[in-house]
């Protein structure tokens, strides 16, 4: 049975290999802020709608009625 010391040592050298490029940050990033925008200035839900009402009416961009 494996220590914890070689466990730990078998952990870091597996996920020193799955590191994530800046490529890929970017991306991911990237769809996380746009879905964050779409959830606040284009979504119909009832819920997000009614809390950022105020906001999509001040920007004048977005119309909601």
């Amino acid at each position: 049975m494996p220590t914890i010391t070689t466990q730990a040592r078998r952990h870091l050298r597996i996920t020193r290999h799955l590191k994530i490029g800046l490529v890929h940050k970017s991306i991911i990033t990237l769809a996380i802020v746009g879905l964050v925008l779409y959830m606040m200035l284009f979504t119909t839900t009832p819920i997000v709608h009614d809390y950022f009402h105020e906001l999509r009416h001040n920007l004048m961009l977005i119309p909601c009625h």
